[in-house]
């Protein structure tokens, strides 16, 4: 990269150099073509400074910053000053330098500018200048949503190939990021494995995932609202069966028995199952799952008995589930009609985020009112980053 915006050695007006002035024109946004086709053909420095630094040119063309600044800037320019120095009468930080014509779009909004955003964005450019545009727009989301780190981290992600909202695609990955770091809040002990830079993409977005059916079991799940356990807690052959029936001890339960109890929020809302904790003197040895018969329509049957960290349970605490299943009264339970209303804990919600919201300017990404459909939007957007992705887990199934 040249450090002076030079004047080319070919004139404007000759048949080759206007050939290669159209070619170039024609990379920048169409809305804005005739404005940077007027602009550079006024000069070979400006119609140079669209080769060395095209976002300069942009911001010309659309009129952006200062009036003051923008006449500065061209005077630069024409004069053959560096390019840091019009960077600097653009406001623009210099590692945009590096971006092609076709990454420039609408406003610039609020750049990244830290020297070490500078130092090591260089790293992580866009290979395509197709891709180039939306990869912009998301790294200024990214400093934006949370901060530099994570904008650093998000420009080397291969998930730029089609073009996007930056806001639904990774706004609750950025919320998952600070939340990591902001840790004298509820929601961030909500979080089981916290981001960092060096996380992959998969692990990252498979524990965002997981904190948002976390913050949904919280949201949902409050003491009280789950009453009925279906089945009689009990013992049997020296196990104890406890039902899990709210946030608090599903949560409990998941962390002591390093399973996923916690991601059961929308089923068991929905009264699709119900959880037990399955106990021997005391000690957490299993969690039971209980589920409607894939054959008898009507009754109830176990779906799943884990151990810790979801290894096989042992055959004596499979003859004791059992043995207990056959002491209930009644297995008859209809499992599919139409879902309950549980609705969401607005204030436990507004509670969970104000912390995110107010040095966010309100982080609109992120629903103002919790609610089935407004966390489907949320799931669709972490969703869609893990089909680009080519995630697979279970979490997104």
């Amino acid at each position: 990269m040249r450090s002076k915006a030079k004047p080319s050695d070919l004139s404007l007006g000759t048949p080759g150099v206007d050939r290669d002035i159209d070619m170039l024109v024609d990379r920048f946004d169409a809305a804005r073509r005739r404005s940077v086709r007027r602009l550079v053909s006024t000069s070979p420095r400006l119609a140079d400074l669209a080769i060395s630094f095209p976002a300069a040119v942009y911001a010309l063309a659309s009129r952006q910053g200062a009036q003051r600044r923008r006449q500065k800037a061209l005077q630069l320019t024409i004069e053959g000053a560096p390019l840091r120095d019009v960077a600097v009468a653009l406001d623009l930080p210099l590692w945009l330098r590096r971006l092609p014509p076709e990454a420039f779009a609408g406003r610039f909004g609020a750049l990244p500018r830290s020297d070490l955003f500078a130092r090591r964005i260089a790293n992580h450019l866009p290979t395509s200048a197709e891709d180039s545009a939306f990869w912009l727009r998301s790294v200024i989301f990214g400093v934006q949503a949370c901060d530099d780190y994570f904008a650093l981290w998000l420009a080397q992600q291969a998930v730029f190939m089609e073009p996007a909202d930056p806001a639904h695609l990774f706004g609750l990955l950025a919320a998952y990021a600070w939340f990591s770091n902001f840790d004298q809040s509820r929601a961030h002990g909500l979080i089981v494995v916290p981001w960092r830079p060096e996380m992959a993409l998969d692990t990252a977005a498979c524990a965002a995932k997981s904190w948002l059916n976390r913050m949904r079991l919280v949201l949902q799940l409050p003491k009280g609202v789950l009453t009925d356990p279906w089945l009689e807690p009990g013992e049997a052959r020296g196990y104890t069966f406890v039902p899990l029936l709210d946030h608090s001890a599903i949560l409990a339960e998941a962390h002591a028995m390093q399973n996923c109890a916690d991601q059961y929020a929308d089923r068991l809302a929905r009264d699709k199952c119900r959880l037990f904790s399955v106990r021997r003197r005391g000690t957490r040895v299993a969690t039971l799952e209980i589920g409607p018969h894939p054959r008898e329509a009507g009754v109830l049957a176990i779906s799943q008995l884990k151990a810790r960290q979801n290894l096989p349970a042992s055959t004596e605490t499979w003859q004791a589930s059992h043995a207990w299943l056959g002491s209930q009264k009644d297995l008859k339970r209809m499992t599919n009609g139409a879902a309950p209303e549980r609705p969401f804990d607005a204030d436990a919600w507004n509670a969970l985020i104000a912390a995110y919201r107010l040095r966010k300017d309100g982080a609109p990404w992120l629903p103002d009112h919790p609610s089935k459909e407004t966390f489907a939007a949320v799931e669709s957007g972490i969703a869609e980053l893990a089909r680009r992705a080519g995630i697979t887990s279970w979490l997104f199934t």
